[in-house]
């Protein structure tokens, strides 16, 4: 997974991309407005907009200006910690991430899973075939850009490596999120580059999985069929306890995020077997390490 995702570059633009503070922002701001049993068009009214900007506001699908979130709590009625705390969630909701600097160079479906990413305090990922995006080499993800289903250009190419290599730097921050990966063994095995990418990439894995807070586990070919047959996937979880776990799965179709409560659980209970029929950490570890040295 996030090997070719980046897609077709866009013609440069700010796109509204949604973060888990926005998401925070619009469920608090809901339910404390069917707390009181107001309807939309009435909260809309009193703080001066419209309707359907509301509604959008709600769904998390905009951002909305601080002054108007003041209008809505002071309609409300709520109380003045409780203003105080939503005010700081709409200034943060309203703050760039560094992933805003390359907006039209990737896709908006890819830079909001980048801001789910950054606010996560717990990744658990699977992959069928390849290393997951936080764990690769430049080598390794260059090779994957020029096997893509996209034409790029060496300068696209490299744009897209930086944002890969910007990414991992979550994993060397003071508060990493926990960050589970199972992959299976054809992703050690399927090579990818020439035999020395592809064995730096295993000897990088497998240092990475000596760290705190990472555990990397393969599910080896003898298991057999397994839950995660029909494709990768990634369950994001969060500090905040309202906060819902969120799911990504990514296709050739587009990027999904099943939102729905039986598919979040289903996602949780697949992660949960592959993880209990893979290797352990430390056997995992030494099969990765073999893998490197045969191809040296």
């Amino acid at each position: 997974m996030f090997l070719a995702r980046d897609g077709p570059w866009h013609t440069a633009w700010v796109p509204n991309w949604p973060t888990l503070r926005r998401r925070r922002l619009a469920r608090e701001l809901s339910n404390l407005r069917e707390s009181i049993g107001m309807t939309i068009e009435d909260a809309a009214r009193r703080a001066g907009i419209s309707p359907s900007h509301l509604s959008r506001v709600e769904r998390a699908l905009v951002g909305v200006r601080v002054p108007v979130v003041k209008a809505l709590l002071t309609t409300y009625g709520t109380s003045a910690a409780t203003v105080a705390s939503l005010v700081e969630v709409a200034e943060s909701a309203s703050q760039r991430g560094w992933w805003h600097r390359y907006a039209g160079s990737i896709p908006d479906e890819y830079a909001t899973y980048i801001g789910f990413e950054s606010d996560a305090a717990r990744i658990w990922n699977f992959e069928l075939i390849s290393v997951p995006g936080l764990m690769q080499t430049e080598g390794y993800t260059r090779a994957v850009l020029q096997g893509g289903v996209a034409r790029l250009t060496e300068e696209e190419i490299e744009r897209r490596v930086e944002v890969r290599m910007r990414r991992q730097t979550l994993l060397r921050r003071e508060d990493a999120p926990a960050v589970w990966v199972v992959l299976d063994e054809a992703a050690i095995r399927r090579r990818v580059g020439s035999p020395l990418t592809m064995a730096e990439q295993l000897s990088q894995l497998a240092d990475i999985a000596e760290t705190p807070r990472v555990d990397v586990q393969v599910i080896p070919f003898s298991a057999g069929a397994h839950p995660g047959t029909p494709g990768a996937f990634v369950v994001l979880g969060f500090t905040d306890p309202h906060d819902r776990e969120i799911v990504y799965i990514e296709t050739m179709a587009g990027d999904l995020y099943p939102e729905g409560d039986a598919e979040t659980s289903r996602a949780v209970q697949a992660f949960d077997r592959l993880r209990a029929m893979a290797l352990s950490p430390d056997d995992s570890a030494s099969m990765i390490r073999d893998a490197a040295e045969e191809l040296t």
